[in-house]
């Protein structure tokens, strides 16, 4: 396998904890509070595409002053980011231990508006990684399977894997044809991500990388031999006139 697996990765929740950025973002956009669940609540729904508007609905947000507040909204969450965000312990090192490993690309797939932003997002990456950006793609907008269509041919994306925190992220996944791997520190629960492939820490998902391509590795084995079989039975095949 000379050509790089690419891992597809999400940003928010699974990598960096947005719990405390997204409360004081409604904080000081409408000097309301939120509690955890209704926060978790919002950022679940905010991630299903066409729904970001229904779900405020439900809670005690005008959406007319949410319309009018969008651009106050995303320089509030700008600034938030900048100054505190925060990795997940141990998110940074396992994502160079994956790079060591190698045979990998890193692609970052995000709905958050502020990483569509080159600048922004340059400045984002270096306050939580350094001078040492892991990510070789950094792909950012509302829907993430069509971003994911249209930077890789489907030879590529199938030999890729998945990783996120919410359900959307497994059906993201789905659409691709590829693995899900579902992580529980973030917005989910493991009951709540339906796929087979769950990690509850670092550790585990970087196992569970790792798995992916030896899985691979033997699928392509398989097919090589097939293949021998194969041109194996048409040279021996007698044709008879």
């Amino acid at each position: 396998m000379s050509e790089k697996i690419p891992i597809f990765i999400d940003f928010g929740g699974t990598l960096v904890d947005t719990l405390e950025i997204t409360r004081l973002m409604f904080k000081k956009t409408f000097n309301r509070s939120f509690s955890n669940e209704q926060i978790i609540k919002m950022y679940k729904d905010a991630s299903k595409r066409r729904l970001s508007m229904m779900l405020f609905f439900k809670y005690p947000v005008n959406p007319i002053k949410l319309m009018l507040n969008q651009k106050k909204m995303r320089g509030i969450q700008e600034e938030l980011f900048l100054n505190k965000a925060k990795l997940h312990p141990k998110a940074k090192q396992t994502l160079e231990k994956i790079k060591k490993h190698g045979g990998f690309s890193l692609i970052l797939v995000t709905q958050n508006p502020t990483m569509e932003d080159e600048e922004h997002s340059k400045q984002i990456i270096k306050k939580l990684f350094g001078n040492k950006n892991p990510f070789d793609l950094i792909l950012a907008g509302e829907d993430k399977t069509a971003l994911i269509d249209n930077h890789f041919n489907s030879e590529s994306i199938s030999k890729g894997i998945f990783i996120g925190d919410l359900p959307n992220d497994i059906l993201n996944a789905e659409m691709l044809g590829i693995p899900c791997i579902g992580v529980t520190w973030g917005y989910s629960t493991e009951s709540e991500l339906e796929t087979p492939y769950i990690a509850d820490d670092f550790d585990e998902l970087y196992d569970l990388v790792i798995d992916h391509v030896e899985d691979l590795k033997e699928d392509l084995a398989e097919e090589d031999v097939d293949e021998i079989e194969f041109e194996e039975e048409i040279e021996g095949y007698e044709f008879v006139e």
